[in-house]
């Protein structure tokens, strides 16, 4: 069964404190840890934390950008900070986020348990799931993700290599992240890996580990990821990019549940459950020779396939709304017209693709609500699919509101067309500013061609303001 307890994460750089912690807080809670700021804040996207019990001083993210991080996606969490190097600045910036204690090391363990437990009190009941979230960190409504969801918590309490299977950007990793969530392995490390990102030479390497003086540059003994996630989950993403000698390498530790580092005669036990994904289609590969039959067999034994987003419209208004919450929580909403072309769209990225429709829809808005000339161009001029939305469907204001955007957007273009380009010209033909009219093509989302828009030449532009 799957830890319902609250769930504290650690964030430290030094693995002892992290041991430390773990075993001091795991009475109380379900402890997860992060050894760095990056990790941390990656974990905050899918855990419910209910408390953060961070370092103030790490490489790279330190303690108070995980705060800030946190602030953002787990704004109900309660915050605990660690430090060996006190200062007023930092207790300051500490205050000011929201941060519940101050803790100065080296500390007796005891004190840190009692100051997570205080926290533990005033931070909110999170169970992971709310009535928008199938799974942890997972949104929708629809009834293929519902089928999606059951097949993820059958699957779960397993050690059984599961395979995830699905298009590009379908939230394949985050899946894999949620049947580790709800397994008994959920209080040690997931660990991900895309194999199509690292050169074939490294990603042996970079999965088993190696010995001193393996190959040129070896001057340590390194383990692997492997060995990085003993008692947890490896995730293997795009599998199906993995070079054929290291399917066959892959086949033997899934079969003997050992691993032999690069220039090492020994095996060494790991105690590791395996979720791969791919978006190819890896029965078929097997056919061709492109896919070792035999690593297919074994990893097709749990298997989940990710819908399409196309697949799964009644889910586009949910996660619309909390990648807005995520980008701009200051904004209210969509105008109808411009949820109406979210929703007409293909989305052949799937939710990658609106993830960042949104992000860049937010950074174009300046009202209160995302409009449809906010939207990308290949979103807001697709051809309708019989939505049903029109003008008469909405109230007065929203009619206006949307017909006048609907305007401006044309007028804008078409004089700009019509002086081939020039905006000097077709703001002089508006009545405005250049600097205005550029505003207004911002504003309204209207469509600029780059090869033609231009500006007058340098001595026109320093004639418009002379003295005369």
């Amino acid at each position: 069964m799957s830890d319902e307890r609250p769930c504290v994460l650690v964030v430290d750089d030094h693995a002892n404190m992290l041991r430390l912690m773990t075993k001091v807080l795991s009475e109380d809670a379900r402890v997860l840890t992060a050894r760095g700021g990056r990790e941390a804040i990656e974990l905050l996207k899918y855990e419910p934390v209910s408390v953060v019990l961070a370092d103030l001083s790490m490489p790279e993210v330190d303690g108070l950008e995980v705060f800030k991080a946190c602030k953002s996606l787990r704004p109900d969490a309660q915050l605990v900070l660690m430090t060996a190097f006190a200062s007023v600045p930092s207790a300051i910036e500490a205050l000011r986020l929201g941060v519940f204690e101050y803790l100065t090391k080296p500390f007796e363990p005891e004190l840190a348990r009692s100051a997570v437990l205080r926290a533990l009190g005033r931070a909110p009941a999170v169970t992971g799931h709310t009535h928008e979230d199938l799974l942890p960190g997972v949104d929708g409504t629809s009834a293929a993700m519902r089928d999606v969801a059951a097949m993820v918590r059958k699957f779960a309490p397993s050690s059984a290599t599961a395979l995830i299977l699905g298009e590009t950007g379908t939230g394949k990793e985050r899946i894999a992240r949620a049947m580790h969530s709800l397994s008994p392995r959920s209080g040690r490390r997931f660990v991900a890996v895309n194999c199509a990102a690292i050169p074939a030479e490294l990603l042996e390497s970079e999965l088993f580990g190696f010995a001193r003086g393996a190959f040129t540059g070896a001057v340590r003994d390194r383990a692997g990821l492997f060995e990085e996630a003993d008692g947890g989950t490896l995730f293997l993403d795009e599998i199906g990019e993995m070079p054929p000698p290291l399917q066959a390498k892959l086949t033997r530790t899934l079969e003997e549940r050992s691993i032999r580092r690069l220039g090492e005669a020994r095996e060494r036990a790991v105690d590791v459950r395996i979720i791969a994904a791919t978006h190819r289609d890896i029965e078929a590969m097997t056919r061709t020779g492109g896919f070792r039959e035999d690593l297919w067999y074994r990893l097709n034994v749990a298997t989940v396939l990710v819908p399409a987003l196309r697949e799964r419209k009644e889910d586009i208004e949910l996660l619309a709304a909390r990648f807005l919450r995520e980008f701009a929580p200051q904004k209210v909403g969509f105008t109808p017209l411009a949820m109406t072309a979210l929703l007409d769209y293909s989305w052949p990225g799937n939710v990658r693709q609106l993830r960042a429709a949104i992000e860049r829809a937010a950074l174009m808005s300046s009202s209160d609500r995302i409009e449809l000339g906010h939207l990308p161009a290949q979103v807001r001029e697709q051809p309708p699919t019989g939505s049903g939305m029109d003008l008469a469907a909405l109230s007065w204001n929203e009619a206006l509101a949307e017909a006048r955007a609907g305007a401006a957007r044309y007028y804008l273009e078409e004089v700009l067309r019509r002086h081939g380009g020039n905006v000097a010209e077709a703001a002089a033909h508006a009545g405005v500013e250049r600097e205005s009219y550029y505003r207004l093509l911002r504003r309204f989302g209207a469509r600029v061609d780059e090869r033609r828009a231009s500006d007058p030449p340098a001595a026109d532009r320093e004639g418009e303001g002379g003295a005369g």
